[in-house]
C-alpha cells in the first residue's frame, strides 16, 4: 500500500456540503482534498453548485468513513469518467445544432 496515494472516498452534490466534510475530516486529524469535479471557479463561474470530490490518503480511508458516516466508499477508478467527456460532446453538439440553424441566417444578411 503506498502511503501517499489518495483516493476519493465520497461525491457531494455542491460545494458547502463538500467543505462541511473537509472540516469535519481536518478537526479529525485526517489530510484531505477537495476537488471540484466539473469544472470549477473561472470555467463555469462559481464552483458552488457542481459536485465535489473529497480525497484522502490511502492508509486514512477506513478512519475518514467512520468521521464521515459513510458506508463505503466511492468507486476508486471512476476517475476515469467523470463526465467531462459527456460535457464535452454535449457542448459541440449544442454549438453544432446553432450553427446549423443559425449560420444560413447570418450568411444571407452578410451577402
Amino acid at each position: 500500500m503506498d502511503n501517499y496515494k489518495q483516493v476519493r472516498i465520497a461525491i457531494f452534490n455542491s460545494e458547502p456540503l463538500a467543505k462541511l466534510a473537509e472540516q469535519q475530516l481536518y478537526d479529525s486529524g485526517v489530510p484531505c482534498l477537495l476537488k471540484s469535479l466539473n469544472g470549477g471557479p473561472g470555467l463555469w463561474g462559481s464552483a458552488y453548485n457542481l459536485p465535489h470530490g473529497i480525497y484522502v490518503y490511502e492508509r486514512d480511508t477506513r478512519k475518514a468513513l467512520d468521521i464521515l458516516q459513510l458506508d463505503s466508499m466511492d468507486d476508486l477508478y471512476s476517475d476515469r469518467d467523470s463526465g467531462k467527456p459527456v460535457s464535452t460532446l454535449l457542448i459541440v453538439l449544442m454549438i453544432v445544432v446553432a450553427l446549423v440553424i443559425i449560420g444560413p441566417v447570418l450568411f444571407k444578411t452578410f451577402i
